[in-house]
């Protein structure tokens, strides 16, 4: 579960995350990330009603709420992300979910390798 120190929730910092951010698409996931000058990673989801019912929408929030939480120790800190769903991740399992948040985050440089 994503702590509530680490969640965006008003509609201000997601207008102001995409005007100010930077866009990055890869596959069925987009993401948008703004530097801050705060260490903590802030989070958002946007899933559109183009995706499906509220029922297929709350179950691709929770997945990829999952698959961020998984991830969290290896994102790059100071900065705020948006992972906006794109048409088809519905049919997508949570592992490929996973993968395409780490693929998306590893080509623009927000994901440090743990070896």
């Amino acid at each position: 579960m994503i702590k509530s120190e680490n969640r965006l929730r008003k509609n201000k910092h997601f207008r102001y995350i995409y005007k100010h951010g930077e866009t990055k698409t890869y596959k069925v996931l987009t993401v948008t990330f703004v530097e801050t000058k705060f260490k903590t990673i802030k989070v958002g989801f946007s899933v559109s009603k183009k995706i499906g019912k509220s029922v297929v929408r709350n179950k691709v929030k929770r997945r990829l709420r999952e698959s961020f939480v998984s991830l969290q120790k290896n994102i790059k800190p100071n900065r705020n992300y948006i992972f906006t769903a794109k048409q088809g991740i519905e049919n997508l399992d949570f592992h490929e979910i996973r993968q395409n948040m780490m693929e998306i985050l590893k080509k623009n440089g927000l994901y440090i390798e743990n070896n």
